[in-house]
């Protein structure tokens, strides 16, 4: 005599806890189950199944890196995404009508761009949904040199879905509830910003600043900002990247020699403020470096740097050191990782949405 079948609520419990165990950075394998049967895909798009997950996995995963590609003839630029996970679900064809656009930042799942022209535009993306924010135009001149960050409004969440804010180097604080400007307390000094990604640590949002000099730190919960030296008083040179280190400090790591340096700034209330040298990487023992090594990122939350090479864009754990090839070579002055959750109804929406566009094709 057969068994009985299992009452339908225990089996759905059991497809709930499998699927909630599918590794965050294969997206697909998500919109790959909700094909299986309606059960699976109502399971799968429930809102509250998209709330477990993030709780379980914690962390979003790192989907890849956004970086802006030279076109024809090397007369503008066009943001593109760079996938570290296969296959990805990072909506590409978004970026199509987007030449010119220049990356700004890239945080808690968002993207913001400043689109060329006579005034200064900003737009926020979130990916995940497709949709773009414009941005009240700031009070400051088109000509003035200037950076921003993107973030979570709300602090200690999943960051999906949520109001953000805009912090442009020197002087405004753009709010999504509020949809207004806010000028900060402290003007910033005045200097000349790059186009490196910023670091943010607790409530600090750090920035380099040109000439290759000076470290911006801008408290959110003072709206003050205030300046740190480069370590060991030299200049800043092009291939450096900020991070936040695993003791909270603020990190720092270039290009020494045959080194990758790091470097972690001591500002504790019982010692002199400065920067202590933690850590060397020897390059030798790293294969397909050879001439050309630039650090051009890290990863938030992950202890990863991204370094540029004259074999194409690696990836290194600071703590295994070990290392993976992501990108081919090419120009990459700087570069935004992406991380973010790509909960099941939307990446079944991503996936059938390419798998149709495939098809029309023809491929």
């Amino acid at each position: 005599m057969a068994p009985p079948c299992p009452p339908p609520d225990l089996m759905a419990d059991l497809v709930g806890e499998i699927l909630l165990r599918v590794p965050p950075d294969d997206p697909a394998l998500l919109a790959r189950a909700s094909l299986v049967c309606k059960a699976w895909r109502r399971l799968l798009a429930d809102p509250a199944f998209g709330r477990r997950y993030r709780a379980f996995h914690r962390a979003p995963p790192l989907l890849g890196f956004l970086h802006e590609h030279y076109t024809i003839g090397g007369l503008g630029t066009v943001p593109r995404f760079v996938p570290t996970v296969t296959p990805s679900s990072f909506p590409q064809r978004a970026l199509d009508d987007c030449d010119g656009w220049r990356i700004l930042d890239c945080r808690h799942g968002r993207v913001l761009f400043e689109i060329p022209g006579q005034s200064v535009n900003l737009v926020v993306w979130d990916p995940a949904t497709g949709k773009r924010q414009g941005l009240p135009q700031p009070p400051i001149p088109h000509y003035w040199s200037f950076t921003a960050a993107v973030l979570c409004a709300v602090r200690g969440c999943d960051h999906l879905h949520l109001p953000c804010k805009v912090r442009i180097v020197r002087s405004h604080l753009y709010s999504s509830e509020d949809d207004a400007w806010n000028a900060s307390d402290d003007q910033g000094p005045g200097c000349y910003t790059t186009r490196k990604p910023s670091a943010l640590i607790g409530d600090d949002i750090y920035f380099i600043l040109a000439p290759w000099d000076t470290i911006l730190r801008y408290s959110l919960g003072k709206n003050c900002s205030s300046i740190i030296p480069p370590p060991e008083a030299h200049d800043i040179p092009e291939g450096v990247a900020l991070m936040p280190m695993e003791d909270g400090s603020l990190g720092f790591a270039d290009v020494l020699c045959s080194r990758i340096c790091l470097w972690s700034w001591n500002a504790g209330p019982d010692v002199v403020a400065g920067w202590v040298r933690c850590r060397d990487i020897e390059l030798q023992t790293l294969t397909h470096f050879r001439n050309y090594v630039e650090v051009v990122a890290s990863a938030e939350g992950f202890g990863t740097i991204f370094v540029s090479t004259d074999d194409g864009v690696f990836t290194i754990e600071l703590k295994s050191g070990r290392k993976w090839k992501v990108g081919e070579r090419g120009e990459y002055f700087a570069i935004f990782p992406f991380t973010s959750f790509y909960t099941p109804g939307i990446v079944l929406a991503l996936y059938l949405d390419q798998h149709i566009a495939v098809a029309s094709r023809g491929d």
